[in-house]
C-alpha cells in the first residue's frame, strides 16, 4: 500500500512558522525566495555587493516581521518583493544623502577663488576637509542629519524639528552633541598636523 506523500509547506505556512521563530522554515523560505529578492534588488541597485547586502537585510526583516504579514494584502511573494524593492530604494537614498553630505563638507572646506591661493594652503584645506569628513561620518545618523540641515541647508532648529518630526529639544541636543564630538575629534587632529 502506497503511503501518501506529504506536500511541501506553502509560503503562507512557512511565514506562520517563521513568526514562531522556526529556523528550518526560515531556511526553506529563503531558498524559495532568494532569486526573487536578489533580482528585485539588483534591478534597482545594479551593484552586486550592495545587492547581496540588501538581500540579507530583507531576509533579516522577514525573520523579524513574519508575524506582520497579512494574507489579505497580497501573496507572500508580493510582500517579499515589495520589501526588497523598498530596501533597495532606501539604500539608494542613503548613498545619495552620504554623497551630498560629503560634497557639502568638501565645498565648505575648499576656498572658492583659487587664483591667489598657495598650493600648500590648498593642500592644507583638503587635509582639513578630509579630517572633518572623517569625523562627520563617525557621528550617529541622527546627529549627522541635524547638522547637515542646520549648516548646509541653512534651516533653523525649529525648521529642522518640523522637517524631522522631532521635538525641538531633541534636535538642539543632537546638534550640540554632534558639534562637541566634531570639536573633540577635529581640533586635536588639526593641532597635531600644525606641529
Amino acid at each position: 500500500m502506497n503511503q501518501p506523500t506529504e506536500l511541501p509547506p506553502t509560503d503562507l505556512l512557512l511565514l506562520e512558522r517563521i513568526a514562531s521563530k522556526d529556523r528550518a522554515s526560515f531556511d526553506l523560505f529563503v531558498t524559495r525566495m532568494e532569486r526573487l529578492v536578489y533580482s528585485t534588488v539588483y534591478k534597482v541597485l545594479n551593484d552586486r555587493q550592495d545587492t547581496e547586502d540588501v538581500s540579507q537585510e530583507v531576509f533579516f526583516q522577514v525573520w523579524q516581521k513574519a508575524g506582520l504579514y497579512n494574507a489579505q494584502r497580497g501573496k507572500p511573494t508580493t510582500w517579499v518583493a515589495t520589501m526588497a524593492r523598498n530596501r533597495a530604494i532606501d539604500k539608494i537614498r542613503h548613498k545619495q544623502r552620504q554623497s551630498r553630505l560629503l560634497d557639502g563638507y568638501t565645498d565648505k572646506m575648499l576656498p572658492l577663488e583659487l587664483d591667489n591661493v598657495d598650493s600648500s594652503d590648498l593642500l592644507d584645506a583638503k587635509e582639513c576637509g578630509a579630517e572633518v569628513r572623517s569625523a562627520v561620518m563617525q557621528l550617529s545618523t541622527e546627529q549627522r542629519q541635524a547638522i547637515e540641515l542646520a549648516y548646509f541647508k541653512g534651516l533653523t532648529q525649529s525648521e529642522i524639528a518640523g522637517q524631522l518630526n522631532q521635538p525641538l529639544g531633541t534636535v538642539k541636543a543632537r546638534i550640540r552633541r554632534g558639534m562637541v564630538k566634531l570639536r573633540e575629534r577635529v581640533v586635536p587632529a588639526l593641532q597635531s598636523e600644525a606641529d
